[in-house]
């Protein structure tokens, strides 16, 4: 796999501390950030007086010098092997507890995602840790020229299989209530596999697309499943991640095959209005919440309440948007806490408004934010009707 050349990420003087991550960079996407060497087991990272440092065994030793961004590697074998002598596990936290008694290190910095079990190995040991609240590393949340360039790259991946559902969707038949498609009834899992196989062969992986109708719709992570319907809503929430960059898109459309009624039309109308607020408020400086509150107020003012219909809440119920990067949902959150945007910083604007039995509508892209604005990276058109 051909490695992704993102910016480099030195460790800043607020970043600078005694910290400790035992993960794999296929999940955990800090990992990953910090040394753009992508392994699929659990390794030990470090950073210690400023400098990162990668505990390997010999199976990713050799891949680690030549790809690893860091300052150090260092072979766990020695480690191992004085382990094994002493009749001992050659766990991880006995190796690292080895390597830490080296250096005379007794405290350490780890993420709120780190492993129960290690830290309780390592309190065991007399460790004393220290939770560092998200984001852990600040700098993540501004994207480079080149992330960005990534991120746009994914997008126009996303842009193009959201085109290739509404086409399908505007080649289906309509047959009283329901829609067809090459003779048969036409599904969301058909259509969300078209999706998946038309990205594969772009070389990004989905795996949670959003293919939802009428009241499916009405339940924001519904996925969607059985017969689409004609003359209602259907979501269309799609967000790849490249498989050479390992960055995402995330991208989302609201149609209609069909007529939209009076009362979906309206609520099209109020989130697209919506969508341009908050493209209007978000520039460098501005703070989340504030924009997240003028989208909710906006909402009221058209008479779109929230308010519960039977066990579901309806309304405009979930946040304006959130960051974008190498994970789907990162910092900056916009909504109901208190952030400051940033220049620099990549965020989706996906207003949605949500009524059992009415219809449901939600329209997502993702902006750059701009020390004076944003900049739109989504091309693709807003369209209910189809």
């Amino acid at each position: 796999m051909e490695p992704f050349e993102g910016g480099e990420s030195p460790v800043s003087q607020s970043e600078s501390e005694n910290l400790l991550i035992i993960a794999d960079s296929e999940a955990s996407a800090d990992l990953y950030y910090r040394t753009r060497f992508l392994v699929t087991v659990t390794v030990i990272y470090l950073e210690i007086d400023g400098r990162k440092i990668f505990l390997l065994n010999d199976l990713e030793y050799g891949r680690g010098r030549s790809e690893a961004r860091v300052d150090e590697i260092v072979s766990t074998t020695p480690y191992e092997e004085a382990l094994r002598a002493a009749k001992e596990p050659a766990r991880l936290t006995s190796v690292l507890d080895l390597y830490l008694k080296e250096k005379g290190i007794k405290q350490l910095t780890v993420p709120l995602s780190f492993p129960f079990g290690h830290a309780e190995r390592l309190r065991e040991k007399g460790y004393k840790l220290r939770l560092k609240d998200d984001p852990i590393f600040p700098s993540r949340t501004i994207k480079t020229a080149e992330e960005i360039h990534a991120i746009e790259e994914t997008q126009r991946h996303a842009e193009a299989a959201t085109d290739l559902a509404v086409s399908i969707l505007k080649r289906s038949e309509i047959r009283g209530d329901w829609l067809f498609y090459e003779g048969r009834e036409l599904t969301s899992e058909k259509l969300r596999l078209e999706i998946h196989k038309f990205l594969l062969e772009r070389e990004c992986q989905a795996s949670n697309t959003i293919v939802a109708g009428g009241d499916q719709g009405a339940d924001p992570h519904h996925r969607g499943s059985g017969p689409l319907p004609a003359h209602k809503t259907i979501i269309l929430d799609i967000f790849p991640r490249s498989i050479r960059t390992r960055y995402w898109g995330d991208m989302t459309r609201t149609v209609v095959r069909g007529k939209a009624s009076a009362a979906v039309k309206k609520l099209y109308k109020d989130v697209l209005d919506a969508q341009e607020l908050a493209f209007s408020l978000i520039k460098d400086g501005a703070e989340g919440e504030k924009v997240h509150s003028e989208v909710a107020k906006l909402f009221k003012l058209r008479g779109n309440a929230n308010e519960d219909v039977g066990i579901k809440k309806s309304g405009y119920i979930h946040s304006t948007g959130h960051g974008l990067g190498l994970d789907i949902h990162e910092w900056p959150k916009i909504g109901r806490v208190e952030t400051q945007i940033k220049t620099g910083q990549v965020i989706t604007v996906e207003p949605g408004l949500y009524y059992p039995g009415v219809g449901a509508v939600r329209l997502e892209d993702v902006v750059v934010v701009t020390e004076t604005g944003c900049r739109n990276l989504n091309r693709y058109p807003k369209e209910l009707e189809v």
